[in-house]
Order: structure tokens, then sequence, then C-alpha cells
């Protein structure tokens, strides 16, 4: 379903990291990571730096966060800045039942993890995500605007996983409003359903990933969606059809007015 919030404003901040692993829901004994942070795992990071509670930290499942963040009270998009590969390591995980066992003395076992890191070259950089955000709820929005201005956040952030700690850029707040077109180039991620890919160009590079849209508060997952996006730091060409909703999202940073067009995952 194509998100239809009415909204004329956005946070905009990037999240970035010398590392980064998503891992893909329907993985087992190889933890394999997704290109870019699903809907699921960038609300999680919002309602951490907001300190909202999740289940692991409440019974009262009203309090939990899943559906005070669902598509009808939020907008998230999500773009890559900057070109990323994939490489393989082996992790040690360790057996541990008890508090005594953490040296390691109950065994241990060996698994594969997929790790993004930047694209090596002179000009490479720590992994970047551009994130856009909106929340009908002006305590929230206005709470995590303040949050982002005055790097004051309850948890820290990370990318994925707790060992790959990240940081928060505030980029600053934008005007949105509705793209009309039918043809436009893409910035961010987006709904494969939504869009009809343009071929043309030969030195676009798209990929698709199925992912978990978000979760109900007894932790029953919303169905999930096919997304794509173009990996090698170029816009996406996309015609839109009938139900997509494209957002022209207008800010400055460092000086200069951007017009970025988005689409929310």
């Amino acid at each position: 379903m194509s998100t239809h919030i009415a909204f004329d404003k956005v946070l905009i901040f990037d999240l970035e990291g010398p590392f980064a692993h998503f891992r893909k829901y329907y993985t087992n004994s190889s933890s394999l990571t997704y290109l870019f942070p699903p809907r699921t795992v960038i609300i999680g990071l919002i309602a951490g730096l907001l300190g909202l509670p999740s289940e692991r930290h409440t019974r009262k499942i009203n309090e939990i966060y899943y559906e005070k963040f669902d598509t009808n009270k939020c907008v998230v998009a999500v773009s890559l800045r900057t070109r990323i590969r994939r490489m393989m390591q082996t992790v040690n995980y360790i057996k541990t039942t008890k508090l005594s066992e953490i040296d390691g003395s109950a065994g241990g076992t060996q698994i594969p993890l997929e790790i993004l890191v930047s694209e090596k070259g002179k000009d490479a950089k720590e992994i970047t995500y551009r994130v856009y955000f909106y929340h009908i709820d002006e305590g929230i929005y206005t709470e995590f605007k303040n949050r982002l201005k005055q790097q004051m956040f309850v948890y820290p952030p990370y990318m994925g996983l707790t060992e790959f700690l990240a940081s928060i850029k505030y980029i600053g707040e934008g005007k949105a409003s509705q793209n009309k077109e039918n043809h436009v180039n893409i910035d961010t991620a987006c709904k494969l359903k939504e869009v009809e890919l343009d071929f043309s160009n030969d030195d676009l590079q798209y990929i698709t990933e199925k992912m978990p849209t978000g979760f109900l508060n007894d932790r029953k997952p919303l169905p999930s969606e096919e997304y794509v996006l173009e990996v090698k730091g170029k816009n996406m060409i996309v015609k839109l059809n009938d139900t997509s909703n494209c957002s022209s999202i207008i800010y400055s940073e460092e000086g200069c007015e951007l017009t970025d067009n988005v689409m929310f995952i």
C-alpha cells in the first residue's frame, strides 16, 4: 500500500559508520545483509534515539513503539550516499547459559557474517545513508528534531549490530511537496511494484531486496515487500504508476539548495 499521509516537511539526517550489517530475516546459518536498512531498522533506530520502549524493555503492550511508527503515522525514506561492497567474515559465538560461562568454557560456534564496508579508493569514506522522516504526532516530530539538532540521544545509534556504532549528522528540515510527474529521477529506495524501471542508461545498476515492512505490537510481522535501489550512486530513472506517491524535498546543505525526489518505504 502506498503512503498517503499529508505533510509539508521532513527531517533529514545522515547515518554514518565504517561497517554495517542489516540481517536478512530469511537467512539462518549464514547471516546475510541487506544493502540498505529496512524500514523496521530505521524506525527502531529512531525509537532508540528517542528512548521509546520495545518489547525487551516493557511488558505493557500499548507502550511498544511498533504501532506508533506504522505507515499510517509516519513516513520513512532512505538513500545510499556512498558506494559499498560486501565482504564475508567468520565470527565466533560462545554459549552462555549462565554468567560464569561468559569466558567461553561452555564452547562455541563459528558463523559466517556478511558485512558492508565502503568501497575502496582514494575518495573512500564511511558508509552513509540519508534518511528522510516525518511523523504526524507533532510531539514526536519536534522532540526528534530537537535531539537531532542538539545531538542528544537516549541510546547510541548503530548500523544494524550494536558492535557497529554509528554517528548521526543532522542535515536539516526540508520542505515537501507532491511530485506529479510521470517520469522521475528517484534518489531513494522504493517499492518495486510502484515503479517501472528505465533501462535505457546502461551505466545504472539496480538491485532488489525483499524486506519486512513492520510489526504489530505482538511481534506479528506485516507482509514483506520487494524494494529496488540503484547502487552506483546514481539516481534511478522510473515511470510512476497510478498508485505511486513521490515527494520532492527542498533543503539546504552547506549553503546549497538541493531537491531530492523521494519515495517512502
